[in-house]
C-alpha cells in the first residue's frame, strides 16, 4: 500500500475494465491505478495514457513482477481466470477476479487454496451483492418483515450480437449464457437462502453454430 491506498494493477484492457472497474478505483479514496497489462504493449499504453495509470506493461506476468502493484483485477475470460489468479497468489498479489470465478468447483477450490496459501485476498466480482437494496432485502428477510422466504425467481437476458469475436460466444474460452448472466441469479438464490442447494435441476439450449449455451433455466432446492 501507498498513502494508505491499495495500488491495482489491471490484468487486460477489457471494456469493462475500461468502463467500470478503472473509473470506480479512480473515484475511490482507498484505492489507486498502478498498472495496466495487455498481451500488445501498444493496447496497455494507450489505456494508460487515456486513464492516467503511470506504467504499462506488454504482458500479464510483467504486472504481476511489478513490484509496486498490490493487488489486480482479472477480467480476462472465465477460461483464464484460474491460470492467473494462480500467478497472482504466487506473486503475493490480491486478486478481485471477474465473475464466474472459474469454469468449475475444482478450479474455483484450487483458486482458494493458493490464495490462502500465499496470505493474500480473494474475492469475485459479483457486484450485486454489495448493492444498498440487496442489503436492505437481507436486512428484511432476516428480521422477518416479509414473512418465511420459501422462493426467489430469477431472470437475466440481453440481446446478444452473434458475432465470433465475441467473447461470449467462444466455447473454448468458457462462454455462454450461464456464466455470464445465469450465475446472477444463482448467486442470489444462494445469498438469500444463505447456503447451497440440496438439489439442483437444469437445462441448457447449446447453439449450434457457436457450441455454447445461449438459454437455459434451472431449479435450485434449498
Amino acid at each position: 500500500m501507498h498513502d494508505g491506498r491499495i495500488r491495482w494493477g489491471v490484468l487486460s484492457t477489457a471494456k469493462i475494465a475500461r468502463n467500470r472497474l478503472i473509473p470506480a478505483i479512480q473515484a475511490s479514496r482507498n484505492g489507486a491505478l498502478a498498472a495496466v497489462a495487455s498481451r500488445e504493449l501498444d493496447r496497455a499504453r494507450a489505456c494508460a495514457q487515456e486513464f492516467a495509470i503511470p506504467r504499462a506493461h506488454g504482458s500479464y506476468q510483467e504486472l504481476l513482477d511489478d513490484p509496486d502493484v498490490d493487488a489486480v483485477y482479472v477480467p480476462l475470460p472465465t477460461s483464464l481466470h484460474h491460470e492467473w489468479t494462480l500467478r497472482a497468489a504466487a506473486a503475493g498479489k490480491h486478486v478481485l477476479c471477474d465473475k464466474p470465478l472459474a469454469a468449475d468447483v475444482r478450479q474455483a477450490q484450487e483458486m482458494v487454496d493458493a490464495c490462502r496459501r500465499a496470505g493474500v485476498q480473494l474475492a469475485d466480482g459479483f457486484m450485486f451483492r454489495h448493492d444498498p437494496r440487496h442489503a436492505r432485502v437481507l436486512e428484511l428477510i432476516a428480521t422477518g418483515a416479509v414473512g418465511e422466504l420459501r422462493r426467489v425467481r430469477a431472470a437475466f437476458a440481453f440481446p446478444i450480437v452473434r458475432d465470433a469475436a465475441n467473447v461470449r460466444l467462444a466455447a473454448g474460452l468458457d462462454g455462454g449464457a450461464l456464466g455470464d448472466v445465469g450465475c446472477y441469479g444463482v448467486s442470489a438464490s444462494c445469498l438469500y437462502f444463505n447456503g447451497l442447494p440440496d438439489g439442483v435441476l437444469g437445462t441448457l439450449a447449446i447453439d449450434r453454430e457457436f457450441g455454447v449455451d445461449m438459454d437455459g433455466s434451472a431449479l435450485l432446492d434449498f
